[in-house]
């Protein structure tokens, strides 16, 4: 990334700059100052010196400019060395001891002092109200993506100038405009999907209650072949399995759709449990399975009571298909702080462990159900049901043991 590209950027850089240049000038400025200041000040002591010897030895009165203006040698200032220098007028001698010395280095510390501070304290104002300014447009560039990933993709980040920050603002703008188009144009294939679904719903029910009537009229006719009769039965069971294969497969289609709304309600679970054991009662006896349900008290929840009747059904319909005669077959209800828990077990035939993970997907047939009647799409149903309820299945099984489904359904969710 090339930072000159970045117009804040280069301000920051050429006002630091900036800065710098009028603290390195000050300082020229006071070295000057200081000098004359300096030079001031041995001027004034050697007039100290000059006008000393003047009055304490007037008979040396024409010597004493020559002292100030000629050229010394060194043997001349070894020789001022070793006489001061008997009296403590040493190089380690403390500047407190120097008045002129002291004084200027007073000035020269608080100068210096001074203008360090003015000047870091510009640097500091110039980086702050930078970043002050950078960080806001980013905290802006978060809240216009969280109000985008709300559901305001008609949100726009507006930021015209020259730099990164911009650069990202329009890359996050195309990507929004491409969002609300693919939503614009997936919100048309649903209401497609949806005329599609119910024409297609139509168009089987008829010729599907056609054949119901044919078949039902030629079952009150007196035939007594039994090849017949035996047909007749097929047909009618496999056209009941086309009805509840093309049921299943609309309520599948409109739910991956996303044109399902549930309609929650405030209801007792416990009763919907019996409902749905209530429907299976008749097949239960012929089958000689028992279905028990178990709860220690009454749970209500809220949840749509024809989805979620329609998932726990399959649930349990899954557990006859999948059990033998004098098998039996258990719902536990439980609640819990946090979660909804409605167990299905059975102590049938189990699933096999290579089968666990596939058995949510449409149409998958586990190794051990080749051989019975089905579609693969009911745990399918369930699945995607639960899911709408912001809720998850869990499985448990053992091969020969039985199976274990478990619905969870939490209780701090958005209603």
């Amino acid at each position: 990334m090339n930072i000159w590209m970045n117009k804040e950027a280069k301000h920051f850089f050429l006002k630091g700059t900036f800065i710098l240049l009028i603290g390195a000038i000050l300082m020229q400025f006071f070295s000057y100052a200081n000098a004359i200041q300096l030079k001031r000040e041995i001027m004034k002591h050697d007039y100290e010196l000059a006008g000393y010897l003047v009055n304490h030895y007037p008979n040396l009165s024409e010597e004493i400019p020559a002292v100030f203006t000629s050229d010394k040698t060194k043997d001349d200032l070894h020789a001022g060395q070793s006489l001061l220098k008997s009296y403590g007028y040493k190089n380690d001698m403390q500047i407190r001891f120097m008045p002129v010395v002291n004084s200027i280095y007073q000035m020269d510390a608080a100068v210096e002092t001074s203008i360090w501070i003015g000047t870091s304290l510009c640097l500091f104002a110039v980086a702050f109200l930078f970043f002050k300014r950078h960080y806001q447009k980013i905290d802006q560039y978060q809240e216009n993506v969280y109000q985008i990933m709300s559901g305001a993709v008609s949100t726009k980040l507006d930021d015209n100038e020259e730099g990164s920050l911009p650069k990202l603002a329009a890359a996050i703008n195309t990507v929004t405009a491409s969002l609300h188009a693919l939503i614009e144009k997936e919100k048309h294939n649903r209401l497609f999907l949806k005329d599609l679904l119910t024409n297609i719903s139509h168009q089987l029910k008829t010729p599907l209650s056609a054949l119901a009537i044919y078949n039902e009229i030629m079952r009150n006719e007196r035939l007594e072949n039994d090849v017949i009769t035996n047909f007749l039965k097929k047909s009618e069971d496999e056209l009941e399995r086309m009805e509840t294969l093309i049921a299943n497969l609309l309520k599948l289609a409109k739910l991956d759709a996303g044109i399902i709304k549930l309609r929650k309600s405030h209801c007792e679970l416990n009763e919907l449990i019996k409902q749905i054991t209530t429907s299976f009662e008749t097949r239960l006896v012929r089958e000689q399975k028992s279905l028990d349900i178990k709860a220690d008290k009454t749970v209500a929840y809220w949840y749509d009571q024809e989805w979620l009747l329609e998932a726990i059904s399959n649930l349990i319909k899954n557990a006859i298909d999948h059990t033998k005669v004098g098998d039996r077959i258990e719902v536990h209800l439980e609640e819990t702080p946090v979660l909804v828990k409605i167990a299905v077990y059975d102590n049938g035939e189990g699933i096999h462990p290579n089968d666990l993970n596939y058995i949510f997907n449409p149409f998958y047939r586990s190794q051990l159900s080749q051989d019975q009647q089905g579609i693969g799409i009911g745990l399918t149903l369930a699945k995607t049901i639960i899911d709408m309820h912001d809720g998850f299945i869990s499985v448990e099984s053992s091969i020969g043991k039985g199976t274990l489904f478990t619905v969870h359904l939490p209780k701090l969710t958005k209603l």
